[in-house]
């Protein structure tokens, strides 16, 4: 199983979008208004990509984000 990493992209001009979905970001939500994007990474990458993103022209901000990517367990737990 694939342990995967949040990461938050803030940016200044949307264009941007390819570049991160390039870079290997799984982009999970996208607000044009807000100026940021939400998606995740495998986590070994994480810091890699993160330093890859920092350095783009038009990314802002680079984050992890606070929500855990564990994965969903539906058992009863009774």
């Amino acid at each position: 199983m694939v342990i995967r990493k949040g990461i938050l992209v803030y940016f200044a001009s949307p264009k941007i979008r390819q570049e991160v979905e390039k870079a290997g970001v799984n982009i999970v939500y996208f607000n044009e208004k807000r100026n940021y994007l939400a998606g995740y990474v495998d986590a070994t990458q994480f810091e890699r990509i993160k330093k890859q993103m920092e350095t783009m022209k038009n990314v802002r901000k680079v984050e992890e984000s606070l929500l855990d990517m564990e994965p969903l367990n539906f058992q009863d737990q009774a």
